[in-house]
């Protein structure tokens, strides 16, 4: 854990595989705590505050023939400063909790083509049998759905007729792709609806998909013995979501943290609010 003032130095030397030739070169983190700076080859490519977020940087330009080094620099104010830090403090105690530093998640190098997909936006519509998706595109493609044996050019509204509706009891996920070019993701959505409404006596519920659903929460605090805010592996982010639903339980309060996308992907195929 880095106090005000120090650094926190990460270095590395890579060998890209010949599949990346001619493509663009992405370097991606999950999530870096608290403020990152990051070198390859000696050109700095991206700064990044706020320990929770992700972030990326395109690194095609800095690279040449054979090896390249990636450095990233690290610091850390904890609770001295406005930036967000979560349940961390400095001095722990009470309902804060033992601060941490420097790369806690995931980090990768990604090749794409020239035209590719950066994002996703998806918004079931449930009352509407639909989804709406927008494809947030670098280069000059046109990015397509495929869904049901159709293709739809984004942005659009894919009908799903005759949906399954997801729930706690019954997480129904439905897969497809979005294709740019020689680009090709694999996502997926669920058809479900969260709203407050009057009960049949008048009383503001929490409703899902337009019936009134009681929630049995649990507070999550999402530290871990070894890695503080690192889980061991994504079995152990999976079999936390499952010892919750096998207590009952069918809704997490994740405490101060926003966790690895991963975490919310298990949530939703495994049935967890």
């Amino acid at each position: 854990t880095l106090e005000s003032g120090q650094y926190l130095w990460y270095r590395r030397t890579l060998t890209l595989p010949e599949s990346f030739a001619g493509r663009r070169v992405i370097l991606h983190f999950g999530a870096v705590d608290q403020t990152a700076d990051v070198w390859v080859n000696g050109i700095h490519v991206v700064s990044h505050v706020g320990g929770y977020l992700p972030f990326d940087a395109e690194i095609t330009k800095t690279l040449g023939e054979g090896e390249f080094t990636v450095i990233v620099r690290v610091t850390d104010d904890t609770d001295e400063s406005f930036h967000t830090r979560g349940k961390q403090k400095t001095k722990r105690g009470g309902i804060w909790y033992t601060p941490q530093s420097g790369i806690w998640q995931s980090v990768w190098i990604e090749s794409v083509p020239k035209s590719y997909v950066r994002a996703l936006r998806i918004t079931p519509h449930f009352d509407d049998a639909e989804v709406d998706v927008t494809a947030d595109v670098v280069g000059s493609e046109s990015a397509f759905a495929v869904f049901g044996g159709e293709r739809y050019e984004l942005p659009a509204l894919i009908p799903v007729p005759d949906f399954e509706a997801w729930s706690p009891e019954h997480p129904k996920l439905y897969p497809f792709s979005v294709e740019c070019g020689e680009d090709r993701v694999e996502s997926y959505f669920a058809m479900r609806k969260f709203s407050v409404e009057a009960d049949e006596a008048g009383v503001p519920r929490l409703f899902l998909n337009n019936k009134p659903y009681f929630h049995k929460g649990l507070l999550d605090q999402g530290y871990w013995p070894d890695g503080l805010y690192t889980a061991p592996t994504d079995e152990a982010l999976c079999r936390d979501i499952l010892l919750a639903k096998e207590s009952g339980f069918n809704m997490l309060r994740k405490h101060i943290k926003v966790e690895p996308l991963r975490w919310y992907y298990h949530c939703d195929r495994l049935g967890m609010l």
